[in-house]
């Protein structure tokens, strides 16, 4: 009952994060929640029902409502404000204007604001909630100024609203990586629920599957009860998960990832075949890829092989400040143990060989990396010269798709970076693969952003599956690599 109006709300108008989100706004631990997950999951339209609801019940509980492009406002978040006091039969008791809502009868308002400059979250005071719908759109920065600027009232809360993307998004990297959370039971139709050690993080996933006016309500006995079967949607996400996977892996199901565009250099790269669970098979040498780039990080891929079948066990790919070879070096020492070890190979790019005229005469990037693995007594595998980056693309692709016989290439599902580069990496006009910059937005440091765990794939695989490769070329041209062993550090 509602003490302002003579109001009850039917029960079955809400999907059950509503109920979960209801205690969260009340508890005074609690300052950041996020809901995340698939498309047609309800998300923001459920924040909004609760929003709607506090307007009509509680005085002073202004909320501001924030997108990174003010474009996208009247259509999204505000449309469904003004949908839901519409469809309740409550129009007479708010006042609605651009950007602006107000209930009459308690005073509490909602501000609508696009954000495109993080300097524009100012007067947050007023406020005692924050919505950032879309905050997969907002930079790091904004969400950080958002925290500075909320304060001055009890129970203040962040709310952040998104569709999950990028593995690699400052998102999860930053904020849900480093917020140990915590699993909780799950006792209603959401996917999942996680809260923080400390308690002031809460964090749901939902999808279509969690909405009762998408797959509709039913009893113990399967007797609908509720909601609404929506079939429409429901067999275009069934079409999604037959043609386009790894689109209804987000979209459908709100896990992390990336939508493929179309113009990708690993064409034949198919994450439902080519990433697998991946162990350490210790009767099997080791053979590690290098990439001499130490931005956004240096990196180092682990790979087992086993006759023609290769497989990428591991990846060491430390950022700043840990980017150096010696970083690196004790990293795969520690991950594994010389004594556990069969034996070790090292590929990468040939003109890393090159003398450092930062070094010792005739020391260079190899010399300097295996030396700090002398005690592997490693064996350096390169190529005469490096391989086309058009023609040994086309081979590895080959490889992915299984296309040369006796030979499978596979990924363990624990190597993000690479995946991430695998699949997302796109192909130049002249079939190469397209090095574009990218700033990181703290450092200001210029990198590009794939290539890197690629190129280290073409220089194991073109030199591990040789006459393979030879054959791909059909040019009659033997592929040469050196193999040189290290004893002891001062022997180059």
């Amino acid at each position: 009952m509602n003490e302002y109006l003579d109001i009850e709300f039917n029960p079955e108008l809400f999907n059950d994060l509503f109920w979960e989100l209801q205690r969260d706004f009340e508890d005074p631990k609690i300052r950041f929640i996020f809901a995340y997950g698939g498309s047609s999951a309800s998300k923001t339209y459920t924040v909004v029902q609760l929003l709607v609801m506090r307007m009509l019940t509680h005085e002073d509980d202004n909320t501001m409502v924030m997108r990174k492009y003010g474009v996208d406002i009247k259509d999204s978040i505000y449309s469904d404000f003004t949908g839901i006091i519409d469809g309740w039969g409550l129009k007479e008791h708010f006042i609605c204007q651009t950007n602006y809502i107000k209930c009459k009868l308690t005073g509490t308002y909602v501000r609508f604001r696009g954000l495109d400059d993080s300097e524009k979250i100012k007067g947050l005071a007023n406020f005692k909630r924050v919505v950032l719908e879309e905050i997969s759109q907002f930079d790091e920065a904004d969400l950080k100024q958002t925290r500075k600027r909320l304060r001055g009232k009890k129970n203040q809360q962040i709310i952040g609203l998104f569709n999950p993307i990028e593995e690699t998004h400052w998102l999860k990297v930053n904020i849900f990586d480093k917020a140990n959370l915590i699993p909780q039971p799950v006792t209603c139709n959401i996917t999942s629920k996680h809260i923080s050690e400390k308690g002031n993080f809460v964090v749901y996933k939902v999808t279509y599957l969690n909405n009762y006016y998408i797959v509709g309500k039913f009893n113990d006995k399967g007797v609908q009860i509720g909601g609404f079967i929506d079939e429409h949607t429901i067999a275009d996400f069934e079409k999604d998960k037959i043609d386009d996977f790894a689109y209804y892996q987000i979209y459908g199901l709100g896990n992390w990832g990336k939508i493929r565009t179309g113009g990708e250099f690993w064409k034949d790269f198919n994450p439902n075949k080519n990433i697998v669970k991946a162990k350490w098979n210790e009767a099997l040498p080791l053979h590690i890829s290098l990439d001499e780039n130490v931005n956004p990080y240096l990196t180092c891929l682990v790979f087992q092989i086993d006759g023609k079948n290769i497989t990428q066990i591991d990846e060491i790919c430390l950022p700043d400040p840990l980017n150096r070879r010696h970083y690196i070096a004790n990293e795969f020492k520690r991950r594994y143990p010389v004594k556990r070890c069969a034996g070790l190979f090292i590929y990468g790019d040939r003109t890393s060989w090159k003398e450092d005229t930062g070094k010792e005469k005739g020391e260079n990037f190899f010399t300097d990396y295996m030396g700090h693995l002398k005690e592997y007594n490693p064996s350096l595998r390169l190529q005469s010269v490096n391989p086309s980056v058009f023609q040994s693309g086309a081979f590895v692709n080959k490889c992915f798709a299984g296309q040369i016989e006796g030979v499978s290439l596979t990924i363990g599902d624990n190597c993000k970076e690479s995946i991430y580069d695998y699949t997302y990496a796109l192909e130049d006009s002249d079939g190469t693969l397209k090095k574009t910059k990218k700033t990181n937005p703290v450092t200001k440091v210029s990198y590009e952003e794939f290539g890197h765990a690629s190129d280290c794939l073409r220089y194991l695989v073109t030199v591990a599956l040789g006459s393979e490769y030879e054959s791909h070329l059909n040019s009659g041209k033997s592929i040469n690599f050196k193999s040189i062993s290290i004893k002891r550090k001062n022997q180059f």
